[in-house]
């Protein structure tokens, strides 16, 4: 197996790892990932629509980035909208050209598959005639994706609005991580667990905001703290908007290396070597995206004035704490831990940054993640900021998902905590109240 290959998903197999006893090696992880065959199944009641076009891209890439094999069952296409970082104006074959620019040794094939498949992903009514270990129905509203089996398909309900296509493909890429891991079970170190957390996917229907919220495309002045996956992860959602406008920074200081393209949703191998800033500056268009090639510290902070919408992608706690203390107006934060992904949003007037993540645990080594995880926390970041923008009144400060059960995805209330690192409003007034 290629040396490049393990590198590229060196923070995949350190998750993998978290259920995996000690004696399983890279060489089997690898294995599991690139042994996972799936079949991607549109027909035109999806892929006719941009929801549809952007689930069954966003899929395939995830999926690809995860070192599975992946094959393309859809009829060729004009592309709707924006499909970054697809070049061109047609679907099948943008996705062929960006497949050969992702994971070294990884590319997508166009058309069935020679025999039996791990995975068959329906989206809408389209109806492979494929041998599979297991077939599946996507299908999205506005705001919501459902995952069903593969005898419950129906003709593609979403129009031109992504965000449902992009959940469904986020569900349907953890079911092909979870065929490879099912793959590695007799390394597992709580098999009970293991079969509970791995097991094919209920039938489920994800929510990422009522379905009457409104659709906002006019974004405000907005600043993105890091460039790392959560913040690829938001902007790829952003940039899907049919036509979105605004103006964003993106303050990071490093360059892209081979083990993002695990999960840098905009990053092709191409771009490597290139300031992660630099290079999603070049999906810039009607949404205008600046790059500031600097790390945000206390520094920065105090010279910079920043706008009132801040999204943080970045790891670092203590970093999210010294944006918290510049008080934006709304402050949202996207996280992953393990194969837990989310998503809050802070107000002056409500518990803060600090509250919720109050310790500064100190990683060490590389953190584990997975493209569809990260992709999860970017996934909800950006529909908190639209509802937002939408002025609805959310009640739930955090969306929690868990990718590989997301029948357990909640949202709940964030409560002020008196020894809050920040020392917000909402603390002080508990403590006042002790």
């Amino acid at each position: 197996m290629s040396v490049f290959l393990t590198d590229a998903l060196s923070r995949t197999l350190l998750l993998m790892r978290d259920s995996l006893g000690a004696d399983v090696t890279n060489a089997q992880l690898l294995s599991a990932l690139t042994d996972t065959s799936v079949v991607l199944a549109a027909d035109a009641d999806a892929i006719s629509t941009h929801s549809g076009q952007s689930a069954f891209v966003t899929a395939a890439l995830l999926m690809a980035r995860s070192g599975h094999r992946v094959y393309l069952m859809s009829p060729e296409t004009t592309l709707i909208g924006d499909q970054p970082p697809l070049a061109g104006t047609r679907l099948v074959d943008g996705l062929l050209q960006v497949g050969r620019d992702l994971l070294p040794t990884i590319a997508f094939t166009a058309g069935p598959p020679a025999g039996r498949v791990d995975l068959v992903v329906r989206f809408g009514a389209a109806n492979p005639q494929v041998e599979a270990g297991q077939t599946i129905s996507m299908n999205a509203a506005d705001w919501s994706a459902t995952l069903g089996p593969g005898d419950n398909a129906k003709a593609w309900q979403a129009d031109d609005w992504p965000f449902g296509g992009l959940a469904a493909a986020a569900l349907a890429a953890g079911e092909a991580f979870k065929t490879s891991m099912r793959r590695l079970r007799e390394h597992a170190r709580a098999p009970a667990a293991f079969d509970v957390a791995h097991a094919p996917a209920n039938p489920v229907c994800v929510e990422l905001a009522p379905p009457c919220t409104p659709r906002v495309v006019s974004l405000p002045d907005t600043d993105l703290i890091s460039g790392g996956a959560l913040t690829n992860a938001a902007l790829y959602a952003l940039l899907r908007l049919p036509g979105a406008t605004g103006r964003m920074r993106v303050f990071d200081h490093d360059d892209s290396a081979l083990s993002n393209l695990n999960r840098n949703m905009l990053l092709v191998r191409s771009r490597l070597e290139i300031k992660k800033v630099d290079d999603l500056a070049r999906f810039s268009g009607r949404l205008q995206i600046t790059p500031v090639a600097r790390r945000f510290d206390k520094a920065l902070a105090a010279s910079e004035r920043l706008p009132s919408t801040v999204l943080v992608g970045v790891d670092d706690i203590p970093s999210r704490w010294l944006v918290q203390k510049l008080v934006p107006e709304w402050l949202g934060v996207g996280a992953t831990a393990g194969f837990m992904a989310m998503s809050s949003f802070h107000t002056p007037d409500l518990p803060c940054a600090g509250c919720l993540h109050p310790i500064a645990s100190e990683a060490e080594g590389p953190i584990p993640t997975a493209a569809f995880v990260s992709f999860w926390g970017g996934l909800l970041l950006s529909a908190q900021f639209l509802r937002h923008l939408a002025g609805e009144a959310i009640e739930q400060q955090q969306m929690v998902a868990f990718p590989l059960r997301a029948e357990g995805n909640y949202s709940h209330a964030i409560l002020a905590d008196r020894e809050c690192p920040v020392d917000c409003e909402a603390a002080r007034k508990r403590k006042s109240a002790a």
